[in-house]
């Protein structure tokens, strides 16, 4: 049996399901430790409001808190947000066989890594970090995580841009383990069998023209997703048959309402923050999907989420997971980062296709992210554990 330590700064809905999975492989014990209970009935600072996921978070698996003694307590990229003193006494006492540890950007994973290292643990790094978004960091940074990484003994990669930037920094391909970025895609596929034309249409629900296309932008109004890129890119073509339907909150909604306001723009709505288990509506109400994300969205997980839905995409060319989930042509397109023409010339090309050319895109979409499960974790992660020549 193997003694195995998965830690996370704090429960995350995408984390739930695999780690309930990870609870019932045989020959592992698992236990999960969280730097902080932040999203339990918490502040989301991004989304700027008070959330409660309608998903059980801390279900189906052993788990329990270490206390945070940062003074300015944070899991929204503080390096000193999250510190946990107690990850010492944890590792002396328990000593597992391995630990998972999900990247290194707070002051706990760094007392982590260093101290697993000096107890000669196994540390198996799961970081997000695509080699597109590396470039121009400075010399500083790539030593500093050169450094992280030797101190590390296993990787698993979620994609193309994930395993290039470990190689880059020197991993050895034998300590590389394939282990996707994923949502519960059985969960949602089970979605779209109460989905009720009648009840749950956008078009019904916010009377939007027949001869209208619907894109869907699914994500917290915050600085790195750049939702307004969207409205910039609409309002060169004001004449195109386009509804957007934003889903999401934060900082900038009053931003964006204001850019709205002041260019006219119209068949734009705000659906505010909507949980999981209701997000099938609007993904099955929807045309299409935009995300056009900049520096930092290092997967985008909503994308799988689209995917599953069937939904053509429209993808920035620095979101993460481009490489991996979007066919050029086949299934979406991908454009340059914060380029408004070409995001507005997309825009205009795709309201411009037939319903049926739209269906042939989507379909695509299912067909891929049919191989982006919790299976291929599963499978990565118990080769990682298990394998003795890394």
């Amino acid at each position: 049996m193997k003694k195995v330590s998965y830690f996370l700064s704090h429960p995350i809905q995408y984390q739930t399901p695999l780690l309930q999975k990870i609870e019932k492989i045989k020959g592992i014990d698992l236990e999960v430790i969280y730097f902080t209970d932040h999203t339990i009935n918490g502040l989301d600072k991004q989304f700027g409001r008070k959330i409660k996921w309608d998903i059980p978070l801390l279900e189906g698996y052993n788990y329990f808190f270490l206390k945070n003694f940062s003074r300015k307590p944070a899991v929204s990229g503080a390096f000193f947000g999250l510190i946990n003193w107690g990850v010492v006494s944890y590792l002396l006492k328990k000593r597992p066989d391995s630990i998972v540890i999900n990247g290194w950007g707070y002051f706990s994973n760094i007392l982590l890594i260093l101290t697993a290292f000096f107890l000669r643990i196994e540390v198996i790094m799961r970081a997000e970090s695509p080699l597109k978004q590396e470039k121009g960091k400075g010399k500083i940074n790539q030593i500093l995580k050169k450094t992280i990484v030797k101190l590390c003994n296993k990787f698993l990669y979620i994609g193309k841009e994930n395993k290039a930037f470990y190689l880059d920094l020197g991993v050895k391909e034998n300590q590389l383990f394939y282990a996707p970025y994923v949502v519960d895609n059985d969960r949602f596929l089970k979605d779209i069998k109460r989905y009720n034309p009648e009840k749950d249409s956008l078009r019904n629900n916010f009377q939007i023209p027949k001869e209208h296309k619907i894109a869907l932008s699914c994500g917290k109004f915050i600085n790195k997703k750049r939702p307004l890129d969207i409205l910039k890119a609409l309002n060169k073509k004001k004449e195109i048959n386009l509804t957007i339907v934003f889903i999401g909150t934060g900082h900038l909604e009053k931003e964006l309402k204001e850019f709205i306001s002041i260019h006219k723009l119209k068949n734009i709505y705000f659906k505010g923050f909507v949980n999981q288990t209701d997000l099938y509506k609007y993904y099955m109400g929807a045309d299409f999907f935009i995300l056009p994300s900049g520096y930092g969205e290092t997967w985008g997980l909503v994308v799988n989420e689209a995917m599953i839905y069937s939904l053509p995409l429209l993808i920035s060319d620095m979101v993460g997971c481009t490489n991996d989930l979007v066919n050029e042509g086949i299934n979406g397109f991908i454009y340059p980062c914060g380029d408004i023409d070409e995001l507005s010339k997309h825009l205009s090309y795709i309201t411009s296709l037939s319903k049926s050319e739209l269906d042939k895109m989507g379909s695509q979409s299912s067909k891929i992210i049919q191989n982006y499960s919790y299976k291929e974790v599963i499978i990565g992660l118990k080769k990682a554990i298990n394998n003795k020549n890394s």
